[in-house]
């Protein structure tokens, strides 16, 4: 249980450059003792050190809170560019950080709304039962008798933020996948500012319980008696995160099921609504009885605009066709594609976009598509296709309204190969 969380620049390096101590020196000694071990132990002591490395970066994490958890959490979701033990450590920053102290707990409360939790709500658990990257969710009810789920953000999150991002780099470049996870901070500090405005999340969980009317789909209600830029409570949904729905061992017809459900949200919100909930960690999800599902935190929205939603289904029928002159006209509407000559644009074509382009469109042209018997991982078939393309420099840029649109849609994917799921996804993106 954690007591307060450290805001200053100096005690957050501290905490930083203790991390990279513990590690340095765990490196040193696996460094000494190589020459001398055989080639298994050898093996079992470099599986060792990588434990030992991604649980002293998680515990650095986990003090740290904010951005430095953040990332963790998003670098967890690619489980196909990122190390098992890296990824399988990182997974905890959904709902397993610890909490903050019942006297932070009371103090922030108090000095956001001049109350105590006692005489702001009927009744408030002062234990969370959740707690991630920029805070904690207590239970709780309203004076009316509505049922609360109640976000707590840490303090300091919000003027953290920029010294955090130093902070990560500092931490990921030791790391042998450093070139890998800092490509992501980037992504990550467009956003996070408008993540730690409650207000503004209130605003976006609103506007997509008005918008998105889907059958099965639950978007909660906001309490904004109970709510400020640093406190958000919502209508308590029922249901269970996707780990722990999985461990009741649903049937495939319900793995299906909820499997279409999440992209049909995709799918409509993309066309319909020209935005997305694009955060799709595993905690944003609950999985009901009834088969409902519910949609949490609505701090990462991304708006879209008019032509960039027209453009999507242009580029994936081209891929489809094969049509190198108009996925290259698309990208080139994007700005992403430098100018070339007749001859290396075919070649570009031929040696890069095309691969991606057969892989991007295999669930398309299957109709249903069963991410669980692909023999290898769909979806790291994917990025390594991907890898190759973001190390070509005829590509200028990636232009940024693709940033969300690729982490939602392959984050879906690896939601679903997860499930074991098989999703109708043909002509949906086609019209």
């Amino acid at each position: 249980m954690s007591d307060s969380i450290p805001t200053g620049k100096l005690a957050r390096t501290g905490i930083a450059g203790g991390a990279l101590l513990k590690a340095g020196s765990r490196q040193l000694g696996h460094a000494a003792k190589r020459p001398f071990l055989s080639e298994p132990a050898r093996r079992d002591q470099r599986l060792q050190l990588d434990d030992d490395t991604a649980r002293i970066l998680f515990q650095a994490f986990s003090r740290l809170r904010g951005t430095a958890l953040k990332i963790a959490q998003m670098l967890s979701m690619e489980s196909n560019l990122m190390p098992e033990w890296f990824r399988r450590e990182m997974s905890k920053s959904y709902h397993q950080v610890p909490p903050l102290g019942r006297p932070l707990v009371r103090k922030l409360i108090l000095q956001e709304f001049g109350k105590t939790p006692e005489a702001l709500f009927a009744r408030f658990e002062p234990e969370a039962f959740a707690a991630a990257s920029l805070g904690q969710v207590h239970a709780a009810t309203g004076q009316d008798g509505e049922e609360l789920a109640v976000k707590l953000q840490y303090p300091g999150i919000d003027v953290a933020i920029d010294n955090d991002l130093q902070l990560l780099r500092t931490l990921i470049k030791p790391t042998r996948y450093a070139k890998l996870m800092l490509s992501s901070v980037d992504e990550i500090e467009q956003r996070l500012h408008e993540e730690v405005d409650y207000h503004q999340e209130a605003d976006n969980t609103e506007w997509f319980r008005r918008q998105l009317q889907l059958p099965g789909v639950k978007v909660p209600a906001i309490h904004r008696d109970y709510s400020s830029k640093h406190v958000l409570a919502t209508e308590h949904l029922p249901g269970l995160h996707l780990e722990a729905w999985l461990e009741t061992d649903p049937t495939q017809q319900a793995r299906d099921r909820i499997g279409q459900r999440l992209y049909d949200i995709f799918v409509h919100s993309f066309y319909g609504l020209h935005a997305l909930h694009a955060d799709p960690n595993p905690g944003n999800y609950l999985f009901a009885d009834d088969g409902n599902l519910g949609l949490l935190d609505f701090g990462c929205v991304r708006y879209y605009s008019a032509d960039f939603v027209e453009l999507i289904p242009v580029l994936l029928r081209a891929y489809m066709e094969r049509d190198a002159k108009k996925v290259i006209s698309a990208y080139r509407r994007l700005g992403m594609v430098a100018e070339m000559g007749e001859d290396e644009l075919q070649a570009f074509y031929d040696e890069v976009l095309q691969p991606f382009g057969d892989w991007l469109t295999k669930p398309f042209k299957a109709g249903r598509f069963n991410f669980a018997n692909q023999g290898t991982s769909y979806t790291a078939e994917g990025w390594a296709t991907f890898s190759q393309l973001a190390k070509v420099r005829k590509i200028n840029n990636l232009a940024n309204e693709f940033i969300y649109f690729d982490r939602t849609f392959f984050g879906l994917y690896q939601l679903f190969e997860r499930m074991g799921a098989c999703i109708d996804m043909e002509h949906q993106w086609l019209v």
